[in-house]
């Protein structure tokens, strides 16, 4: 076990230093939303406040861990972003680009410290653009700052709704309330002048708010006209004023006490403005939560997996005795409340992973010259921690490629009739036993014939064959290896990467991604997911005298049918579903080597399990149906992960392996 010294504080066996990633990670966070809202909305002063405290209390951190570089570079963001605070730098585009290198540097030597062990890279160098950030806020002065002066006419303007409720907060029972503008009437020494003014405050009460701040009137040489004050006192109004006009060199403007109706905000209205923003930011709070590692709650989540599978071994047993009838369903009972609270701690909002893309969407516009309206819906929606951290890459390349092959061109949509702003739309919700998550845009769509000609050009599908094809099954030549109709190749996307990845990582995940498309109007990718991977229901089944499992959130329905009533139609065996025709194939066929034809010739009625993905469906013919149960999936292994029509497997209640049929497999055969 080893100890060490870094920043007077002492690291042992890392504790501070994951502590430290952890709530760095989220302060970064902060400030990239709220960066990203700033430059929407410049006079936002709670985005502005929020992502100050952010940047404080990540340089301080950093500085109390001993990280010289994080902790200066995190001091020059905060400075400029004080700047704003004060009113000294307008918020302009090219300002907005500056602190998201700061913020993207500040998260590079995060990362590099957590790789390094907890020690900063030697080679980073930071001068560069710790130079950038200084010149740009003592370059950038705004206009009429000169001289350190502004008018305050109502108390709206002058305090914000966080900043009232501080003030009630720290308001005793005795004191008053006053708001007062002051002029500087001497020509020599006016910041010595104003100075007296808020040493004779703290005598008399206590200073609030001023502008100029008290800072800027103590460190600067510029000439200060006047001053707004917001200030605290136990005298009354009329001692107040007297005690005031005392400083001869201060001529009294305005003074006014204001009463606790004035200072009240109107919650409501305040969480409405919020709430109608696209990009949020909330400043990070602590909260009654603990942070627990991720590889602890797998571990209890596959403790929960074995309890179960012994649960079912004990039911199968069928001991009759009273003792044990009467404790099963307590068993029962615990263990399914015992499930239901695993899974929710490992629930999370899809939020966490969204947070991500405003950025990155922000980013690419400005690079391709793309306006771009960019609408996230659905963020509360929670999803399994193991599927959020997988799901992040496939989004990131669906929504790069809805911004360079989708959006067009500001001047090509005009032309089209379209407005010049594209809308790309990032939405999830839950349907079901399965989470929905879509990437939605206006833009150009996809000619569903150039995909076709490329698909036979590329060898992938003969000519013949994409005449009976239908327009979903030719959409879905984007997911195949190297396939692009990109006329020119950026650095975005276009190189026939990418699609592929997508549809492997879904699949990986047990889910499924389909496309629709129609030219001109733009294109829809779904991916259907389940809630989690872990524990899931399922229909047992018997196929050749061995026991299978089928996901119940992939079986529409199950019915027996006589064989007489099965159809030949271009060659393939259907039935007719509530005048739905439905293809059927037989498990035996694709288990084992009886032929697909030989249930045709059975004298017996025929189970069979219609069987859903997306919008396709198949009568899947099986051996006998048992039962409803829980199962516990467990992967096929590196070896056998690319096994066809299989997804996992899993222990049932004798204690035999049972697998678990891969539906999408099944469906596309």
């Amino acid at each position: 076990m080893t100890n060490k010294v870094r920043g007077g504080i002492f690291l042992k066996d890392n504790e501070y230093l994951n502590m430290f990633f952890a709530e760095a990670k989220e302060y970064i966070e902060v400030l990239n939303n709220g960066i990203l809202t700033l430059e929407n909305d410049p006079e936002d002063k709670e985005t502005i406040d929020a992502i100050f405290r952010a940047a404080h209390s990540l340089k301080g951190m950093a500085a109390a861990m001993g990280f010289e570089k994080l902790t200066e570079l995190t001091h020059k963001l905060e400075n400029s972003l004080d700047k704003i605070r004060e009113g000294k730098v307008s918020v302009k585009t090219e300002f907005i680009d500056l602190l998201f290198q700061a913020l993207d540097n500040i998260q590079y030597l995060v990362k590099a410290v957590e790789d390094n062990g907890g020690e900063e890279p030697e080679d980073f160098d930071i001068d560069a653009l710790v130079a950038e950030l200084i010149a740009y806020t003592e370059n950038s002065v705004v206009e009429g700052k000169s001289k350190i002066q502004k008018s305050s006419d109502g108390l709206e303007d002058f305090l914000t709704d966080s900043e009232k409720e501080e003030l009630l907060d720290r308001k005793k029972d005795k004191e008053r309330v006053y708001q007062l503008k002051a002029e500087i009437v001497e020509e020599e020494f006016k910041s010595v002048r104003a100075f007296m003014l808020l040493k004779k405050l703290d005598e008399i009460g206590q200073l609030f708010k001023s502008n100029p701040s008290r800072d800027e009137i103590e460190n600067s040489e510029l000439d200060i006209e006047d001053l707004d004050i917001i200030a605290l006192s136990w005298l009354d109004s009329e001692e107040f004023k007297t005690e005031l006009e005392s400083q001869q060199s201060v001529n009294l403007i305005n003074l006014e006490e204001l009463q606790n109706s004035q200072l009240e905000t109107n919650k409501e209205s305040t969480s409405k403005k919020i709430d109608s923003k696209k990009t949020g930011v909330s400043s990070f709070n602590s909260s009654s939560t603990v942070r627990v590692d991720i590889s602890k709650l797998d571990t209890l989540m596959n403790m929960v997996g074995e309890l179960l599978i012994n649960k079912s071994r004990l039911e199968s047993l069928n001991i009759r005795k009273t003792k044990f009838t009467e404790i099963m369903p307590q068993l029962d009972r615990v263990t399914m409340d015992l499930h239901h609270i695993v899974m929710q701690i490992r629930m999370v909002p899809v939020g966490v992973m969204f947070s991500r893309f405003p950025r990155m969407m922000r980013d690419l516009s400005n690079k391709m010259d793309k306006k771009i309206d960019f609408v996230m819906t659905g963020q509360e929606t929670e999803l399994d921690r193991s599927i959020i951290d997988e799901l992040a890459d496939p989004l990131t390349h669906l929504l790069r490629n809805a911004i360079d092959h989708g959006i067009e061109k500001p001047a090509e949509r005009k032309a089209n009739g379209k407005d010049e702003e594209g809308r790309i739309e990032l939405t999830a919700y839950q349907k079901g036993s399965e989470i929905i998550i879509e990437v939605k845009d206006d833009g150009a769509g996809i000619e569903a014939a150039a995909i076709a000609k490329k698909a036979v050009a590329k060898g992938i599908v003969e000519e013949e064959e994409i005449q009976q094809m239908e327009k979903r099954d030719i959409l879905d030549f984007v997911f195949h290896p190297g396939f692009s109709t990109a006329q020119e190749i950026t650095d975005v996307s276009g190189r026939g990467v990418g699609m592929d990845i997508v549809r492997s990582t879904v699949k990986k995940l047990d889910g499924q991604v389909s496309i629709n498309s129609e030219p001109g109007e733009g294109s829809t990718f779904k991916i259907t997911l389940p809630l989690t991977l872990a524990i899931s229901q399922a229909l047992m089944v018997k196929i050749l005298g061995d026991t299978f499992a089928i996901p119940l959130n992939s079986v529409s329905e199950t019915l027996t049918i006589e064989p007489q009533n099965i159809k030949k139609i271009r060659g393939k065996d259907v039935i007719v579903l509530r005048e739905t025709t439905i293809p059927i194939v037989s498990a035996a066929s694709i288990f084992g080597n009886e032929k697909q034809e030989t249930f045709r010739n059975s004298e017996k009625d025929l189970s069979v399990v219609i069987l859903k993905s997306g919008e396709r469906k198949v009568g899947l013919v099986v051996g006998q149906l048992l039962n409803q149960q829980e199962i516990v999936i467990k992967s096929l292994g590196k070896y056998l992960q690319d096994t066809r029509y299989i997804s996992g497997a899993t222990i049932i209640g004798d204690g035999d392996v049972a697998l678990i049929i891969d539906v999408r497999d099944v469906v596309s055969k």
